[in-house]
């Protein structure tokens, strides 16, 4: 049997697949984040509580017990924190929509465009590169304590071997680039090159450490198996084997990405195209900084988060407003945005909003807006020059048909439902079997593990509709862009007041 180890922003889960492909075994643990300002932070000590959690439960199953001879795992990117030099932490997680590093990012950008020609390469404020500048500049006497600094991936990499190492598609989130760090732009900004983690291809992998195999009762024999991060992963486990396909994941984030057999030679705007690792397969496409997210905000925000129906009810009071929700469009820009357009000090708007509007139009317009950040998304790669004739849905909005069927009327794209919701796991799952031969091709894989469980087909009527709505959509924030920075001053002024919140994300 196999295990996979996912740990996103909201949650940390253990998935069970037979050798069938089935899944036969899940459980879950929330994590929780601290939010204050720009700040959002998690605790790696969190982390590790939980998986042990996770992992003593499944060594309580007589039918899991002895059984798993692979582990891998998948994590959100881009949440960084510092290690001792005795693996412990030494700072707090800063998440990838953490907003401290701004200037950092900032100042090795301008380091980029200097010393080299790689017009191309980006260094955003989420990367390690300038997370771990913003301690030095801020926390010295931390930074001083920091052997290694390490992203989500790199912390289980370490809990289950006791060896610090990454993957390829990680690094180049921290200046990996062409098979290498980029040494001038690290010495420049003064970051010590041996304080990041050692890049290893998809598939390589080391046998468990004693003490895990003595704790918790996995074979002698048992391996871990180095995958990659989550928005990745996630495009492979929804991937229905047409190159024309989109894998709109929608988690806590919203990814939308194309796999196909070539890469993007020139890019239009924030568009990411990567290299499989070692594999013959690019993939093409964005995450922005809230997707699922929306709709936690929504229940927080509006509803009862213990009624066990509250999803039924959200999407209910959704039903019964017409599409343009009475004309309220919703900016879900609660945490900034990345892509497809670049504003860390962007937050959410509702516009449009009346003496007659009341939490039913609020709900969907909420409901609309995370199909407005689909096709935001599916816009920056139609604009790069790939074809894309439908989108498959998997993640946490996928189980609303509602906003299913949103997106296809505001896409203008078939909508394929992928049956597993557990895209992200499946996907390291199937890279997992890649790395052990069992399939030699993700497509091969695909269409073995993969199936797409109905089809959601768009109105032309309503895109016709939605068309105008989306075009407004993007005005509104256009005009709204050269604002959020002005806001951000004057929240400033009252930043004192504010306190510390704490959610699941």
């Amino acid at each position: 049997m196999y295990l996979i180890i996912n740990l996103g922003l909201k949650s940390i889960r253990g998935i069970v697949f037979n050798d069938d492909g089935m899944q036969v075994f899940v459980t879950s643990k929330p994590v929780f984040s601290k939010l204050f300002h720009n700040r959002v932070e998690q605790d790696a000590k969190e982390w590790r509580s939980k998986l042990e959690e996770i992992l003593e439960e499944i060594s309580s199953i007589d039918y899991l017990k002895d059984k798993i001879e692979y582990i891998t795992s998948t994590t959100s990117s881009s949440c960084v924190y510092g290690m001792d030099a005795k693996g412990a932490p030494a700072t707090k997680v800063m998440m990838v929509s953490d907003k401290r590093a701004h200037e950092e990012a900032e100042l090795v950008e301008q380091v980029i465009k200097e010393k080299t020609d790689l017009t191309d390469l980006k260094c955003p404020s989420s990367s390690i590169i300038p997370k771990a500048i913003w301690f030095k500049r801020n926390k010295p006497e931390v930074f001083e304590k920091v052997k290694f600094w390490m992203g989500a991936g790199e912390f289980l990499n370490y809990f289950f071997t006791h060896e610090v190492f990454t993957d390829s598609l990680n690094a180049s989130k921290g200046l990996y680039h062409n098979g290498k760090y980029l040494d001038e732009i690290l010495r420049a900004v003064s970051l010590d090159k041996s304080t990041l983690p050692e890049v290893k291809d998809i598939g390589f992998s080391l046998p468990l450490h004693d003490k895990l195999i003595n704790k918790y009762g996995f074979k002698k024999t048992c391996k871990y198996v180095l995958t990659t991060y989550d928005a990745i992963c996630a495009v492979i486990g929804s991937f229905d084997g047409d190159s024309k396909t989109a894998c709109d994941v929608s988690g806590t984030v919203t990814s939308v990405r194309v796999l196909t057999k070539k890469g993007l030679i020139t890019k239009k705007g924030p568009i990411l195209s990567q290299k499989l690792g070692n594999h013959e397969n690019y993939l093409i496409g964005a995450s922005n900084n809230l997707g699922g997210g929306i709709i936690e905000w929504l229940k927080q925000a509006f509803y009862d988060e213990n009624d066990r129906n509250v999803y039924y009810i959200m999407e209910n009071n959704a039903h019964q407003v017409s599409m343009g929700a009475h004309g309220i469009v919703f900016l879900p820009y609660m945490l900034g945005e990345r892509a497809p357009f670049k504003s860390p000090n962007a937050r959410g708007t509702f516009f449009g909003i009346d003496r007659a509007s009341t939490i039913k139009e609020f709900s969907r317009a909420v409901f609309e807006s995370t199909a407005y950040v689909s096709n935001d998304l599916l816009q920056l790669i139609l604009e790069n020059g790939v074809e894309v004739d439908s989108l498959s849905v998997s993640g946490g909005l996928a189980r609303f048909d509602l906003i299913n069927q949103i997106k296809a009327d505001v896409t203008n794209k078939r909508i394929k439902v992928i049956e597993n919701f557990e895209s992200t796991s499946v996907g390291a799952f199937i890279l997992l079997l890649l790395s052990l031969k069992k399939f030699s091709s993700v497509e091969e894989a695909a269409a073995k593990i993969i199936r797409v469980r109905k089809v959601i087909n768009p109105s032309e009527a309503n895109h016709r509709i939605y068309k105008d709505f989306f075009s407004f959509y993007k005005s509104l924030n256009d005009q709204l862009l050269p604002l959020y920075n002005s806001h951000l001053k004057i929240r400033d002024k009252v930043q004192s007041f504010s306190s510390e919140t704490i959610s699941n994300l």
